[in-house]
């Protein structure tokens, strides 16, 4: 483990300190994100830990490139949500802007990279969850997908998603 990650790990902790995941400390949910992102690189795995101190925290942009280069601050910037109140008017905004993206530029690879991760792991999450987060999940798939899904990136990761997602359409 590499003293960035590390680093983006104790950072990430710290500025989530008293957030939850459902009933669990914020924490558990950036660690699953971060599992999910590790085939594809330190990188990958320090923005999966920082892939919402922009939108849940006073973190700012300046802060993320001050200590971890432009490559990976560009890439959180790239996942986080806007802040509208709306659900349907950020994720529209947000699936627009990853839509956008080019594997040709690192930032953008690692940011198509995580937010396919951090579905994943949210999508995995919600099929043990109290909360009904799942449905919002298979409504949501198709335009998610549209957006962030590139030919030959993480396709196992796609893969597992696709299947979650379809599996219970034809519960």
């Amino acid at each position: 483990m590499n003293n960035r990650y590390l680093k983006a790990c104790t950072l990430a902790r710290a500025k989530h300190k008293g957030q939850m995941y459902g009933s669990l400390p914020y924490y558990v949910h950036l660690e699953a994100v971060s599992r999910l992102a590790s085939p594809f690189g330190s990188n990958a795995m320090i923005v999966a830990q920082l892939h919402d101190v922009l939108e849940d925290t006073g973190t700012n942009i300046n802060e993320l490139i001050a200590d971890f280069g432009f490559v990976v601050a560009d890439a959180v910037k790239y996942i986080s949500d806007s802040q509208l109140d709306d659900r349907q008017a950020r994720k529209a905004e947000i699936n627009h802007r990853l839509s956008m993206l080019s594997t040709d530029e690192e930032s953008a690879r690692l940011a198509l990279i995580v937010k396919t991760c951090d579905r994943l792991a949210n999508v995995r999450a919600s099929l043990s969850s109290k909360e009904n987060y799942y449905e919002q999940y298979q409504m949501e798939h198709a335009a998610f997908k549209k957006a962030v899904y590139r030919q030959g990136l993480c396709e196992a990761l796609w893969w597992e998603l696709d299947n979650l997602l379809r599996h219970s359409e034809a519960s």
